[in-house]
């Protein structure tokens, strides 16, 4: 039985599976994360493998990853453009407009800039250097016709080719530390604020 049919069976929680894969500070961190999310209202449910996403009037806010074992050994993982982690945050800042204001008063601008899933093909020239470069597949990923992605203004900063593939709408942290994590609680809230303004408003 393959881990996604174990987990599909059970629905584990994330506070169960954590422990697995993660080890020390990187841990307690990922648990305090796991627990900040079910305290607001935004409870992490099994989705896929290894993957517990959460819902906030209705829609996707956050998603939790973290990569398997055998994969993080896997030669054809090693040689891959894609980054290598051990976990992710990836969130759902579907209002950002709305509150970019706020995120440079509170000067975290920079923490979604660096967090940014970018188009594989984007040319190698380009700002940021490839090594600060978050992938979401594989050189010559063009699942859509989408190459080289698209070029979005966030925080008044330009990011260009921007991965455009529909289901990666969203700013990913691969194995974020505790100022990231504090980061993206305060990102959390104040996209949690901007859809609770849009319910009102409906």
């Amino acid at each position: 039985m393959s881990l996604y049919q174990q987990q599909k069976a059970t629905k584990p929680p994330i506070e169960d599976v954590i422990p697995d894969y993660l080890e020390g500070d990187m841990a307690e961190l990922a648990l305090g994360f796991a627990a900040y999310l079910r305290e607001n209202k935004m409870k992490p449910s099994w989705v896929l493998t290894n993957q517990w996403r959460a819902v906030y009037k209705g829609r996707q806010i956050c998603r939790v990853t973290m990569y398997q074992k055998h994969m993080l050994n896997d030669a054809k993982y090693q040689s891959s453009s894609c980054k290598k982690f051990k976990w992710i945050i990836t969130i759902y800042l579907e209002n950002i407009k709305k509150y970019e204001q706020t995120i440079i008063n509170e000067n975290l601008q920079r923490f979604v800039w660096d967090n940014v899933f970018y188009c594989v093909q984007k040319p190698l020239e380009s700002s940021p250097p490839e090594e600060l470069r978050n992938y979401a597949s594989n050189y010559p990923c063009n699942i859509w016709g989408c190459a080289p992605g698209k070029n979005i203004m966030v925080c008044g900063k330009e990011l260009t080719n921007v991965c455009r593939n529909g289901n990666r709408q969203y700013f990913w942290c691969h194995d974020p530390v505790e100022t990231t994590v504090n980061a993206i609680k305060r990102l959390l809230e104040l996209e949690r604020t901007a859809r609770e303004e849009n319910k009102d408003k409906t």
